[in-house]
């Protein structure tokens, strides 16, 4: 069973914001509220968010500024703004941020919902093995979880991949044709210095060497196969909370390496 998501709603409506908090705990979120943005960021700054519902005008400290902030503290932060107003310049000015979405209310209730559950979410899970099988299975349990996924059968299309799309975790095989596990992981990490990577292996002892290098190289863990893809799951459930803990502390957190 997933976890439930956790919100932060920020409004300087008070009475909005109480309603809605109420319905999204009565649909099974976990709700943490502001009534501006310096509130909003004070409460990122202190626990964990899966993603954040934040009006755009607000006195002292309006949502843009806040989304700014809390994008410095975890740049991989799920932030959907919300006015009532036509602010075009800070609209714009959100959306070349990297705000997930800009909203106009009012907004349905199963809109919010739909949205909240695709935010939270947002950034996709590369998964690169060549065995067609292990890529399928990871795949589906992923997507069954809600999560998107970007599939490749050998690191040439991974690193493709990752060029064209936003990875917050990569699985990556070691033994790869031409190009292996862990010049894959080096090419990801190139692309993105704060990738999160597990590398993956069914041949322990074989691979030991590339597997003391990728833990060099701040490759996060490592799953040795056959494993169950509740592990993995398991696996992205903490890296996802670590790695935010890690962005809010100004470094990616240790873990336990390979």
């Amino acid at each position: 069973m997933a976890e439930p998501i956790n919100v932060l709603v920020v409004d300087d409506n008070e009475d909005l914001l109480e309603t809605l908090a109420l319905i999204l705990k009565r649909r099974g979120f976990n709700v943490d509220t502001a009534t501006d943005g310096a509130a909003a960021v004070e409460k990122y700054a202190a626990r964990d968010f899966d993603v954040a519902l934040m009006d755009i005008v607000m006195p002292n400290m309006n949502g843009v500024e806040a989304f700014r902030k809390i994008r410095e503290m975890d740049p991989g932060a799920a932030v959907i703004l919300m006015t009532a107003y036509s602010e075009e310049a800070l609209i714009r000015s959100a959306i070349d941020g990297g705000a997930h979405q800009v909203v106009h209310k009012p907004i349905s209730i199963d809109q919010m919902i739909a949205l909240l559950k695709e935010a939270a979410k947002s950034q996709a899970i590369l998964i690169v093995d060549d065995d067609e099988d292990i890529l399928g299975t990871m795949s589906k349990a992923f997507e069954i979880e809600g999560y998107r996924v970007l599939a490749a059968g050998s690191g040439e299309e991974a690193v493709k991949l990752a060029k064209e799309k936003q990875c917050q975790i990569a699985f990556v095989d070691v033994k790869l044709p031409m190009m292996d596990g862990l010049e894959t992981y080096l090419h990801l990490k190139e692309i993105n210095p704060n990738i999160m990577t597990v590398m993956m292996t069914g041949f322990r002892d074989e691979v030991k060497d590339a597997l003391e290098k990728a833990q060099e190289a701040k490759a996060i863990e490592c799953l040795f196969k056959p494993f169950s893809p509740v592990k993995a799951l398991e696996m992205v459930s903490h890296l996802r909370s670590a790695g935010k803990a890690g962005s809010r502390n100004g470094k990616q957190k240790e873990h336990s390496g390979c």
